[in-house]
């Protein structure tokens, strides 16, 4: 019997799939270098805008009353102008994200217009915005990944996958967890741990994760201390939590999306739109200085020492306005770990209530990290992602239980109040400007 000819491969295709793997892992070195240029860039920027680099609330706090109120508005100016520039040499050609171009697009990224995205995201993070600087890491990686696929001469499915390598690997090198950059691609991006893309995403992290953390000898983000579930009968506690912060995820989204509408209507030029949501960040900082950055230092701090209840609450709704105001304006960068934030305070709530009522229960600090988790796991719809970076920061084998728990539930509340997760409108636009441009 004459054997069938083999299918041709899509263009692009350089050999065997081992390939992929050999450029995954310099994917994953160039990526991690990239987020340590910018890592060093923003230090940079913090020590020209505050004077004190290093923690951002610390250098807040150290600033007056007027100072603290500008500088996020004049950080907003220069961080717009960057912006416009991007535009501007884009000559109106629409720069797409790096989750739309993996998902819908061609794997393209324009390596100029999204250094100068950095440059923006450099300004309004180092001037105390309110917003995560990972989203940069994660789109200049993923931009490195797109540039050497492209010198690779890969196009089509391949060169998406270089790209999303990209991405896998600057979360990686951004938050210290191997295994969840890959998941946080394949999962929110490709709904699919197929082999043939999770591979390749976890060659990209790995090589990130060790070339930043081991080889330049960064810290984890966050600190935390060893921590036990006290007893197994607070797992129905756990599941509650898990449930209520599901609920209340669709809410935070919501804060989100009207800051982005209140926004739009405003006309505005660019760097002006950003002056104002850099003021309304610096006007809450005069109270709570807590709210410059993206949270790692008061994340870390309230997992270390007790916070009173009112001032956990008070800095809760003002991380929220301050987030939605600088996310709104349209600054660069990301919520994901402003996302953490909420999480993690709302789950030190949630415990100090439970420890009060039960004073043998586990400590708060428990429930915030669960909080962390299960609240990520309602806003981006990813609990496997989710679980998996809260035990990569923790490594306690004892918080597994609680923590699947808690993500589950999350999620299945979340999604079942609201469909879409944080990341769809990312994930969507590129298809949706095709069905317009088709409708028209």
């Amino acid at each position: 019997m004459k054997r069938a000819a083999p299918a041709p491969r899509a263009p692009g295709y350089h050999g065997d799939d081992r390939w992929l793997l050999l450029w995954a892992a310099l994917i994953g070195v160039v990526g991690a270098l990239a987020t340590v240029a910018f890592h060093e860039g923003m230090a940079f920027t913090e020590r020209m805008a505050t004077g004190h680099p290093g923690s951002l609330v610390a250098a807040a706090a150290a600033l007056g009353p007027w100072r603290r109120a500008l500088t996020p508005a004049l950080g907003g100016i220069a961080a717009g102008a960057f912006l416009w520039l991007a535009q501007r040499l884009a000559r109106s050609k629409q720069q797409p994200d790096y989750l739309e171009a993996i998902a819908v697009g061609d794997g393209r990224q324009d390596v100029g217009g999204t250094v100068l995205r950095s440059m923006s995201s450099l300004c309004t993070i180092g001037s105390g915005g309110s917003i995560g600087r990972e989203g940069a890491m994660v789109q200049l990686a993923a931009a490195t990944g797109s540039w050497i696929g492209q010198l690779g001469r890969f196009d089509g499915d391949d060169l998406r996958l270089l790209l999303a390598c990209g991405a896998a690997a600057g979360f990686a090198a951004a938050y210290d967890a191997a295994l969840s950059g890959a998941i946080f691609i394949a999962e929110i991006v490709y709904g699919t741990l197929a082999i043939r893309r999770l591979g390749p995403l976890m060659v990209a992290s790995v090589v990130a994760n060790v070339t930043v953390h081991q080889v330049l000898g960064y810290e984890p983000v966050y600190k935390i201390p060893p921590l036990h579930v006290a007893s197994l009968w607070e797992l129905p506690l756990f599941l509650l939590m898990g449930l209520t912060l599901g609920a209340l995820a669709p809410l935070f989204m919501g804060v989100l999306d009207g800051g982005h509408r209140l926004a739009a209507r405003l006309r505005l030029a660019l760097p002006l739109k950003l002056a104002l949501g850099g003021l309304i960040v610096g006007l809450i900082s005069v109270a709570y200085p807590q709210v410059w950055g993206n949270g790692y230092s008061v994340v870390n701090d309230v997992l270390h020492s007790p916070w009173p209840v009112m001032l956990v609450v008070a800095v809760l709704v003002a991380k929220v306005l301050a987030t939605a105001a600088t996310a709104g304006s349209g600054a660069v960068g990301g919520v994901f770990t402003p996302t953490i934030f909420v999480g993690a305070l709302l789950g030190l709530l949630a415990g100090s209530a439970t420890h009060a009522l039960w004073p043998g229960s586990s400590m708060p600090v428990v429930y915030a990290v669960i909080g962390m988790g299960a609240f990520l796991a309602a806003t981006t719809h990813a609990p496997l992602m989710s679980f998996l970076i809260v035990f990569e920061m923790t490594l306690e084998y004892q918080l597994v239980p609680a923590l699947m728990l808690s993500c589950l539930a999350a999620y299945h509340v979340s999604r079942a109040i609201r469909p879409q997760s944080i990341y769809h409108e990312a994930l969507h636009r590129g298809s949706a400007s095709e069905e317009d441009a088709r409708a028209e």
